[in-house]
């Protein structure tokens, strides 16, 4: 069978960061956050918990592929200045 074995679903690789945080270069005061090892679970909870707060502009999260896993969470949050 071609599906990757099961444990790989969970457990992060050596020299694997858990979380990595990229900056937007084109929206100010916007990120994406690459979590590893986790699915829509985390994703729906990590996004409906940001739109709680009301520095919060835009809260989103996607996975890549059904494979891959890992998700990615862009936050975007009010300019104030």
């Amino acid at each position: 069978m071609n599906a990757p074995d099961r444990y790989e679903r969970f457990v992060v690789p050596e020299g694997t960061k858990k979380v990595s945080y990229e900056r937007d270069t084109k929206i100010i005061n916007a990120a994406t956050f690459t979590i590893e090892r986790e699915d829509h679970t985390i994703g729906n909870i990590l996004r409906m918990q940001l739109h709680r707060d009301e520095n919060v502009l835009f809260a989103g999260y996607k996975l890549p592929h059904p494979l891959q896993y890992k998700i990615l969470v862009r936050v975007s949050l009010f300019f104030v200045g």
